[in-house]
């Protein structure tokens, strides 16, 4: 389906308020409900929606390959801590199952709503605007982190750094410390830049757009 279906620009064109409360809706009974069969149903959900919209098939791939590298961190620190103990599986399955309902919830969410739309909602339910404003950064600069973690998983793949356990359980360690290191470097440039442009905690819509 095109990213342009009827479907999706009337998607698109709900009010922003209404959008972040169904996905905050589904995040609580994501959260609240009997893991992981709850969350398993809200991820398989967003996941229909998104692909009835047109999300292609490959950005939900990325977006599922969030939960199972937080799934298998949770494994593997159980089974380096407790090699003995039996059922380490179980906290990887409900901590992975509930990062893919919220990283396919989010991602529809974001996908379908500009980021100053949502700090439009957010201001309109009293939020902080300097919140709302540091939330609205993070969604924003959330794909250019998941671009340059993924580059840098290339990079580890052509150096056989997934070819044992081992060396798999090295590269996710040095993946992740790389992308925090980034996200850091990346929050001090945007501070500065915004900064220099005289920023005073307020984010300006693109022209012809109206929060």
């Amino acid at each position: 389906m095109s990213r342009t279906s009827p479907l999706r620009e009337w998607v698109s064109g709900l009010d922003a308020r209404i959008k972040l409360g169904s996905a905050l809706l589904a995040l609580l009974v994501t959260l609240a409900g009997p893991a992981p069969h709850t969350a398993s149903g809200i991820a398989a959900l967003a996941l229909l929606a998104s692909l009835a919209v047109g999300e292609p098939v490959r950005v939900l791939m990325r977006r599922l390959g969030l939960a199972l590298f937080s799934g298998l961190a949770v494994w593997a620190l159980h089974w380096v801590s407790q090699p003995e103990a039996t059922g380490t599986w179980a906290p990887a399955l409900v901590l992975g199952t509930r990062v893919a309902a919220g990283a396919a919830v989010f991602g529809l969410l974001t996908s379908l709503t500009p980021p100053w739309a949502l700090v439009g909602a957010l201001r309109a339910w009293r939020v902080p605007a300097a919140l709302a404003d540091v939330l609205a950064l993070a969604v924003r600069y959330a794909t250019v982190l998941e671009r340059s973690a993924h580059s840098a998983r290339e990079a580890q793949v052509l150096r056989l750094g997934y070819r044992d356990v081992r060396r798999s359980l090295r590269s996710l360690g040095a993946l992740g410390g790389l992308t925090l290191v980034r996200a850091f470097d990346q929050a001090h440039a945007t501070a500065e830049a915004m900064a220099a442009r005289g920023c005073r905690g307020t984010i300006v819509p693109p022209p012809g757009e109206h929060p």
